[in-house]
């Protein structure tokens, strides 16, 4: 995996594919760059891909300040490694510091992917609870909510284990940034074409909030995907991936 240096920090990202744009992948709470490993190995044949480590997940150590600061300055620092016009694509919390990279108008990003996610993330108490003092009944309960009904249990599985390896200390600060995350007054700055797409059956981040989304950023288009809830890109990976190769293809 390639590197790039945050402030005295290595930074680990996975990088495949040639063409552009590149799409660069942000993964949400308690994840790491797997969680887009279906979009990278379907889109690298036709573009640049790549999907970063946030600090304190994954390959990236923690650095110290606050977490939506410190991720926001990750993904600039990627985005500015490689060098072209990119697409930024976020999941969830991912999707939260997608918007606040967009307000900052990098030069090369050229278009946003918002995957289940919203201008405003207030976090549900008992989560913010069991991730200060359960670390275990925390990921079992993010997980009953992540879901549809109709997933496969090896996906719920997955999903356990990457938030267990990043730790309970990761989590708590996930969700903690989440909890104070509110762009709903800015939306209107966003300068760049923007996919929105939402699982049917999402709980965490419901269908209105990508309704808000699209009513409110300029040039933004919305959809949404049957037999999916909140983990959308590992739910329905095909139409994801279809989706972001579409809208992609638009913007050359």
């Amino acid at each position: 995996m390639p590197t790039v240096r945050v402030q005295q920090t290595e930074l680990y990202y996975a990088q495949a594919g040639q063409g552009q744009p590149a799409l660069l992948f942000i993964h949400g709470a308690g994840g790491d760059h797997s969680s887009w490993g279906e979009q990278l190995r379907e889109l690298a044949p036709s573009f640049s891909v790549a999907a970063l480590d946030l600090n304190g997940h994954g390959r990236s150590p923690a650095r110290e300040g606050e977490g939506f600061q410190t991720y926001t300055e990750d993904v600039l620092a990627v985005l500015e490694a490689l060098a072209m016009p990119t697409v930024v694509v976020g999941h969830s919390m991912g999707g939260a510091i997608a918007l606040m990279v967009a307000l900052q108008r990098p030069k090369n990003l050229v278009g946003l992917g918002l995957v289940g996610t919203g201008a405003k993330l207030r976090v549900h108490p008992q989560i913010l609870e069991l991730c200060q003092t359960d670390f275990e009944r925390a990921i079992d309960f993010i997980v009953q909510w992540a879901f549809s009904e109709q997933s496969p249990q090896e996906l719920r599985e997955r999903a356990c284990a990457q938030m267990r390896r990043n730790g309970a200390d990761a989590l708590l600060r996930d969700f903690s940034s989440c909890n104070t995350f509110d762009v709903m007054a800015r939306l209107s700055e966003v300068a760049v074409p923007t996919l929105i797409l939402c699982g049917r059956d999402d709980k965490l981040t419901p269908v209105k909030y990508s309704e808000y989304l699209q009513q409110n950023i300029p040039t933004a288009q919305l959809k949404i995907i049957e037999g999916a809830g909140h983990m959308v890109m590992l739910e329905q990976p095909r139409a994801v991936t279809a989706a972001l190769r579409e809208f992609c293809a638009r913007l050359l």
